[in-house]
């Protein structure tokens, strides 16, 4: 099957899962090796989120990656289908699935909320740590997913042993200006004089007063250099999973929960907050990310309290795993496994 997607704002079970309190218990206690394979519900504290987690060793560090969007059913995928099965030969890696998207139940509008996207972690970290015991716990997130990983080191000071965002801002007004700018420089160089002008008309404008206008924005996001698709393969998206068939209707309700939660995500600016987190961090970006432009990622960067690092990936897009793979797993397992 070859899906046609529309755009990307920049997913038969193994064991049976029994809900016990607010944990789902996916298998016995091992001590010996063994490879992971599971497809759970985890229990959050208004519903339940769907998890596949995978892994060759069974007594490997815990990875958890928080997709973007919000709503987005793409990241997981495309992670599956790229970089996943290398990171899943050092660490057990846990796809979620969040709250009212893909294989995760829906839920009502009204608790698509920023603060109960940070409980959802908190509450899928704390089975983590339950099951996989004396384990490291990691945080990956792309895009929103980081957005996500920052409130939650907030939040949760100290939770987590190291976390690593990808092409992630946090404040969300001033990026969506270096979005603009970045675009009209990029029409400027290919002459395209009606993106120029379409741009400059959005200057200045607010996305809650003109949301019409700035949905043209994401048409051109997805054409300025080459688009975030440029290296998307779905016959390789088909092979590694099993629910290609619903990504069309899941972009639809991708959308609505944008429209949702679009106000609250404007209103977020987490720069200073920054200043007192202390995990240590990997920061990455992309060159050519017309989505979330890479001078804003560095700026921010530096507001980081903790020990960090800035690796700017000069052949990628958005979707950094996907554009330079091999690139990608060396800097994660690079930063991951030091001491």
């Amino acid at each position: 099957m070859r899906l046609n997607i529309p755009r990307f704002i920049p997913s038969i079970f193994s064991l049976t899962c029994i809900m016990i309190t607010s944990l789902c218990l996916c298998q016995s206690n091992h001590s010996k090796y063994y490879q992971i394979d599971d497809e759970c519900y985890i229990r959050t504290h208004d519903t339940k989120l769907y998890a596949h987690i995978r892994g060759k060793d069974s007594l490997a560090p815990v990875l958890l990656y928080l997709h973007g969007g919000p709503g987005s059913p793409m990241g997981v995928p495309i992670l599956k289908a790229y970089a996943g099965p290398q990171l899943e030969e050092h660490f057990i890696l846990v796809y979620l699935h969040q709250r009212g998207i893909m294989n995760s139940p829906r839920v009502p509008d009204s608790t698509h909320a920023i603060d109960n996207y940070v409980h959802d972690v908190y509450n899928v970290v704390g089975y983590l740590k339950k099951r996989f015991k004396n384990r490291n716990i990691f945080l990956l997130g792309h895009s929103w997913g980081g957005l996500i990983l920052f409130k939650y080191l907030i939040d949760y000071p100290g939770d987590i042993y190291k976390v690593i965002t990808v092409c992630t801002a946090v404040n969300i007004e001033a990026m969506i200006n270096a979005r603009m700018d970045m675009i009209l420089e990029w029409a400027r160089k290919i002459e395209n004089q009606d993106i120029i002008t379409g741009i400059t008309r959005l200057q200045g404008k607010s996305i809650l007063q003109e949301p019409g206008e700035f949905r043209i924005l994401e048409q051109w996001m997805s054409q300025a250099y080459g688009g975030w698709h440029r290296n998307l393969d779905m016959q390789r998206i088909n092979q590694a999973i099993d629910y290609e068939d619903q990504i069309p209707a899941w972009l639809t309700e991708q959308r609505h929960i944008e429209d949702l939660m679009i106000t609250e995500i404007l209103g977020m600016d987490l720069t200073r907050d920054l200043e007192i987190l202390t995990t240590p961090l990997l920061s990455i970006a992309g060159r050519n990310d017309s989505s979330i432009p890479w001078t804003q990622i560095k700026e921010e960067f530096e507001h980081y309290g903790g020990p960090k690092t800035f690796i700017l990936f000069e052949q990628s897009h958005h979707m950094v795993f996907m554009d330079e793979e091999e690139l990608f797993v060396e800097t994660v397992l690079d930063f991951l496994q030091a001491p």
